[in-house]
Formats: C-alpha cells, sequence, structure tokens
C-alpha cells in the first residue's frame, strides 16, 4: 500500500484533482500555516482534552481512531463469539457431541463433515481464504491509493459493506448457520480491505514525527480499550441475564451490540471527519490496469530492498514467519477451545480479555528491554521465544474440558497477549530505525503487507492435519515452526548498529531514489532532502502494497 508523508494535520493536498472525487471544490494552494489555520473550525461535538480539542485539533486524527474502534470491536466480536457459535451449531448440524457424555470429561472427537469439511475446519478454512484474497487485494489498495482520487470513496463503501454484513448474525440460528458463515468470511474480508485503506491515512496525518508517534500511541491504546470494555459490558449482560451459557444467545447479544457501535463510529469518521484525496499521479502509460501496477510497484519495491538494504530484506522475511503464526492463533486457539475443551462463547470471550490485557504489558516490557539493551532486534527475538513458550506450554498440558484446564489456558493467554505486545511494539520500533531516512512512509507499505502475506499458511496446515485426522495440538505446534524461522530471520540481521548504518549508507548511495512530494508542493529524495524544481522532473515512483 503506497503511504506518503504528504499531508499534515489531515488536510488534503492542494489539487485540481480533488474535484474529481465526489465533486468536491478544488483548494488553493496556501502556505503550511495558513492550511493549519483553517483546520481550526471543529464540529461543536468534537472531543476535549483539557480545555483543548483532542488530538491538536486533528479532525482526521479523530476519525482514524474511532474507525480503528468500530472496526476492532467487530473483529473481536466475530472472533470470540460469533465464530465459537458457528462451530458449535456446525458440529450439531454434522451430528457430533458438543458436550461430554455422562462420566466423562472429555468431548468425543467430531467424525462427522459440513458441506465436506470436519466442522473444526471451518473457521480455519475462512481464515485460509480470507488470507489470501487480502494479500491479492493489498497491491490494488495500494494501486487506489496512489492512482485515483477514491480512497474516500471506497472507504465509505465498504464501511456500508461491513455494518449491513454485521447486522444479519444478530438472527443466528440452527438453521442459517452456514448462511451466516458466508457473511462472516465477507464482513472479514471487507473489514480488511478497509483497513488497508485507512492506513494510508497514518503518515499523512501530520509531519511532525513528535506528533504522529504520539498518535500512533494513542490509535493504539484507544481501540484497544474500546474492545476490553466491549467484553466486558458484552460477558455482564450475558451473565445478569442468564444467557451466558446459551452460545447462539450470546453471539447474537455480541453481535448486536458490535453493528450499533461500528454504524456509529464508521458513520461519524467517513461522513464527518475523514477527508478526500486527489490522485497521487497519473496510472502510468505502459499499465494495463490499476491492479496490474500495484503488482508491477510491488515487484520493483522488492528488489530494490534485497539490492540494497540487506538487513532490511531479513526484517521484512522475519516479519512475514512470525506474523503469520501470531496472527493465525487466535483463530486456531477458538477452534480448539470449543471443540476439544467445551468452551462456551462466554468462555472465548473471557479468554480474548484476557489476551487483549497481556498484551499491555508487553508493550511495556518491550520498551523497557529496549531501553536496557538498545537493542530492539533482541527484543523481538525475545517476545518470540516466549510466544514459542507459551506455545509449547499449551500443547502439553492442555487437554480437556475442566476448571483447571480453563484457568491454565486463561493464564497462558494472558501471556500469549503478553508476548503479541511485546512483538508489535518491538517490530515497530525496530522498523522506524531500519527504514531508510526518507522512505518510512512508503516501506512502511511495504511492512504491512509482510505481516500479512503468510496469514493463509498456519491456517492451512492446521486444516491439512485436522482433515487428516491429526491432534489438533499437534496443528498449533507447527505454529513454533514459523516463529524458529522468524528468529533465524531476525538473527540474520546481524549487528543492530551496523544495519542502522545500511539504513543510512543505502539512502545516500542507491542508484534507486524515490521522491516524495508533500503538502506545500516540496519533492524530497530518499533521504529526505528537499530538490529544486530542476531536480523534480518524474512522477514520484513511491510503493504501493
Amino acid at each position: 500500500m503506497n503511504i506518503t508523508q504528504s499531508e499534515t494535520k489531515g488536510i488534503p493536498r492542494p489539487s485540481t484533482a480533488m474535484a474529481l472525487d465526489e465533486s468536491e471544490s478544488p483548494t488553493p494552494q496556501v502556505s503550511l500555516t495558513e492550511q493549519i489555520a483553517q483546520e481550526q473550525e471543529l464540529p461543536s461535538w468534537f472531543p476535549r482534552c483539557r480545555g483543548k480539542p483532542c488530538y491538536e485539533g486533528n479532525a482526521e486524527a479523530f476519525g482514524f481512531v474511532i474507525d480503528s474502534m468500530g472496526r476492532g470491536v467487530s473483529f473481536i466480536a466475530a472472533g470470540a463469539f460469533l465464530g465459537a457459535s458457528i462451530l458449535r451449531l456446525a458440529k450439531l448440524d454434522a451430528g457430533c457431541e458438543v458436550d461430554p457424555p455422562p462420566g466423562e470429561t472429555k468431548v468425543p472427537d467430531c467424525n462427522g463433515r459440513v458441506y465436506g469439511i470436519r466442522p473444526s475446519s471451518l473457521l480455519t478454512t475462512y481464515t485460509i481464504l480470507s488470507g489470501i484474497l487480502t494479500s491479492m487485494l493489498m497491491p490494488l489498495m495500494g494501486a487506489i491509493v496512489d492512482y485515483t482520487p477514491y480512497r474516500r470513496k471506497v472507504a465509505r463503501t465498504t464501511s456500508i459493506i461491513f455494518c449491513v454484513c454485521t447486522f444479519p448474525h444478530v438472527f443466528l440460528n440452527e438453521n442459517n448457520w452456514f448462511a451466516m458463515s458466508i457473511i462472516f468470511f465477507i464482513s472479514s474480508f471487507v473489514g480488511w480491505a478497509q483497513s488497508l485503506v485507512t492506513a494510508a491515512y497514518l503518515p499523512e496525518l501530520t509531519e511532525d514525527k513528535e506528533v504522529l508517534n504520539k498518535f500512533t500511541a494513542s490509535f493504539t491504546i484507544v481501540p484497544f480499550v474500546s474492545m476490553i470494555l466491549y467484553l466486558l459490558v458484552v460477558i455482564f449482560i450475558a451473565t445478569v441475564t442468564g444467557i451466558s451459557e446459551d452460545e447462539t444467545s450470546t453471539a447474537r447479544l455480541g453481535m448486536g451490540i458490535a453493528f450499533v457501535f461500528c454504524s456509529i463510529t464508521l458513520r461519524i469518521a467517513w461522513w464527518k471527519l475523514m477527508k478526500p484525496r486527489p490522485a497521487a499521479r497519473p496510472l502510468p502509460s505502459n499499465t494495463s490496469s490499476v491492479w496490474t501496477a500495484g503488482f508491477q510497484q510491488i515487484y520493483r519495491t522488492t528488489i530494490h530492498i534485497a539490492t540494497h538494504y540487506k538487513s532490511l530484506k531479513w526484517f521484512y522475511i522475519g516479519v512475514m514467519l512470525t506474523d503469520a503464526a501470531q496472527n493465525a492463533l487466535s483463530t486456531i486457539l477458538i477452534t480448539y477451545l470449543v471443540d476439544q475443551l467445551n468452551f462456551s462463547t462466554t468462555d472465548s470471550g473471557i479468554t480474548i480479555l484476557l489476551l487483549l490485557l497481556g498484551s499491555v504489558p508487553g508493550a511495556v516490557i518491550a520498551r523497557r528491554f529496549t531501553s536496557k539493551t538498545g537493542n530492539p532486534v533482541q527484543s523481538v527475538i525475545a517476545s518470540s521465544i516466549l510466544m514459542m513458550l507459551n506455545t509449547t506450554i499449551f500443547v502439553s498440558f492442555v487437554d480437556g474440558p475442566g476448571n483447571t484446564t480453563k484457568i491454565l489456558v486463561n493464564i497462558l493467554a494472558f501471556g500469549f497477549g503478553c508476548g503479541m505486545g511485546w512483538k508489535w511494539t518491538s517490530d515497530r520500533l525496530l522498523s522506524s530505525t531500519l527504514i531508510p531516512p526518507g522512505q518510512d512512509a512508503e516501506l512502511m507499505g511495504v511492512f504491512l503487507f509482510a505481516g500479512q502475506i503468510l496469514t493463509w499458511l498456519p491456517p492451512l496446515i492446521f486444516t491439512g492435519l485436522n482433515e487428516l485426522g491429526v491432534s489438533q495440538r499437534i496443528g498449533i505446534a507447527s505454529l513454533n515452526v514459523f516463529s524458529v524461522m522468524g528468529i533465524i530471520s531476525y538473527i540474520i540481521i546481524g549487528n543492530y548498529e551496523d544495519a542502522i548504518n545500511q539504513a543510512r549508507e543505502g539512502c545516500s548511495s542507491s542508484d534507486d531514489i524515490h521522491s516524495n512530494r508533500n503538502i506545500n508542493g516540496d519533492t524530497r529524495d530518499n533521504c529526505g532532502n528537499k530538490q529544486t524544481k530542476d531536480d523534480d522532473k518524474e512522477e514520484p515512483n513511491r510503493t504501493h502494497v
């Protein structure tokens, strides 16, 4: 996805191309100070922090965070409640037991099939398809950002589809679970597509890196808190009303609240706060379509990184492998907890809640570890080792339903969350230092792409083993293979100081310098240096994923 540094304070770049997007009038080119002053008129309902407008009065920054809140709550609702309920309904449809027989503690294995697969392969199959389609979609989303003025229009369209697909789940029952699961897959795919478009706004919110870092911290914390509050509200209501042991009713409740919440937040974000963007540059004449342009640019960027930045190359490979395991973890765990341990939707919600809570100390550990060692590479490796250790303990000791098992699962869920928060924070600290100066915006798109491109592979391995009748614990243990390969990739990065120097030297020595135009019309090279008009003869050649 192409991500540029061309805007500040959420203001569109002055361009007559703006008129192409939803018939908005072109904005005359004015100075940065004048543009900031123009942005001081905010809606009367805009939140205030300590007497001043939150996010320094940046409307798009607030829009960005509430968009993340809406999608985050919906994703958590689907993972914690809807997915667990669909899995149990699929098992019933296949004629399988969903509870242990009298006198026993273990749920019998389900050998029945629905639509050609085991019910326990249902969620991971959706994850496989969603992962593959998302990887294919990312170049198209990047090309839309780069070559068309329809970024906001696409986000509005995906917002509508996402909310429309969320609503039917409040009618989930044993007769329509498969239709609901298809809608679930569509909403997941559309939600990821929207997140790709939204991510392009991040580096455009401001040119001040300190302000952007502060915004980014809030963009992590606020959606995280909203997801925790959502889970607490659903679990509380389900417990008080006595439906906590009824998986279908709890799922309906959870999805109903998620629908209302995401409808409100996405409506405010994309119709009240986020602004349109003109096309960054025209489609190359030798390119037949926007989609083709996206894949061509990925190829050129990959060659550029492999040629000039060895450490960055291995960093992206490490992210590709370790994120593949971590992104697949929640779906695989929910499958195992419901299918093998007889977890209810409320039990699954509590487990996901603890996983989210664990990411808070994980982020703190990342900062302190990096501060003490001065080496975020070691921090990433340590966090990956923690994830491997948790996975090993899980597959070794978690077997069969029971209160003791639930306690152990929840302890390990907190540990998984700690490892995820630790690695997530360390990866971003590392990317900020290994990416060459002046290319941080464009190569952040590659970072996002690396984290998504293999998300389908671990679920594919798990599903294949499950369909062959192999223990699901073996499938969970296979995640460690990706972690080990990822750790090796991080180790190959080598000396951290040498890697930083390589990024700085590559910035000045690369013979493939990209140009980036900022909000004031200035053009800057890979090193972030301002170019003169005589030097600015070619269209920007920016990375998009």
